[in-house]
């Protein structure tokens, strides 16, 4: 039986998505060089195997990389904000023509309909988008936010399935050098997480602790999404055998 999502569809604005996050992201995007390279690493030595993709929550893909999107033959993109599929064109639209990567969308609500989405596209591999840090936006506590995250790797076994995704934010002093990424052989603790960036005196957890099984290889990001604003991000993937 699926499990039933407290998320409810945005329309244009949104607190996660929507016209002003787009326009956010059109204008930090150029500060994310480092991160950029940093997630398109990350894709590349994922082992999926397979030549279709289905992209969960991605956005407009402002955290994409298009050589790795062009790898596919096909692409399955879901997500519930209905400018998506137009900025999307506009980053990543005409490379993907020219190594004739088809891209489908869907609009629905992904944690909700999973299973249904998921029986759909059989032989894709998962991708969540930089999209579960962003749940907790869309459910009415934070109980019902941590039930659905800590069931996604049930819900996915048997699959090849990876996510990049937040973990902790903050307030940043931007005269201060971004922080390096670091590898932990396992998920770590957010409270343990935050240690490593002493810098930051508060931040928010965006719940998703329990998106990867306990014995996943993480890779942690720093991501300045805004001159003022640092984001860490967790990035994973998991073999469909395991």
């Amino acid at each position: 039986m699926s499990m039933v999502s407290s998320a409810r569809m945005p329309g244009l604005f949104s607190p996660s998505g929507g016209l002003v996050w787009h326009a956010r992201a059109a204008r930090n995007r150029h500060r994310w060089r480092t991160f950029l390279a940093a997630i398109e690493s990350w894709l590349e030595a994922w082992p999926h195997g397979c030549e279709k993709l289905l992209l969960l929550g991605p956005s407009a893909g402002w955290c994409l990389p298009t050589p790795f999107l062009c790898r596919f033959r096909a692409i399955q993109a879901v997500d519930f904000d209905p400018l998506a599929p137009y900025f999307f064109a506009m980053l990543h639209g005409r490379q993907l023509r020219r190594h004739r990567t088809s891209i489908r969308w869907r609009r629905t609500d992904v944690i909700r309909d999973l299973e249904l989405i998921l029986n759909e596209c059989p032989g894709h591999a998962v991708l969540f988008g930089n999209m579960l840090g962003q749940h907790r936006l869309h459910c009415r506590d934070i109980a019902s936010t941590e039930a659905d995250i800590a069931g996604l790797a049930r819900r996915l076994r048997g699959r090849s399935w990876a996510s990049f995704h937040d973990r902790l934010s903050g307030a940043w002093d931007p005269a201060r050098e971004t922080p390096a990424g670091f590898s932990h052989r396992s998920p770590m603790a957010s409270e343990k997480l935050a240690s490593h960036f002493p810098r930051v005196p508060v931040w928010t957890d965006h719940l998703t602790e329990r998106v990867m099984p306990p014995a996943s290889d993480c890779r942690y990001l720093s991501w300045p999404m805004e001159p003022t604003r640092l984001h860490v991000v967790e990035a994973a993937w998991r073999k469909g055998d395991e």
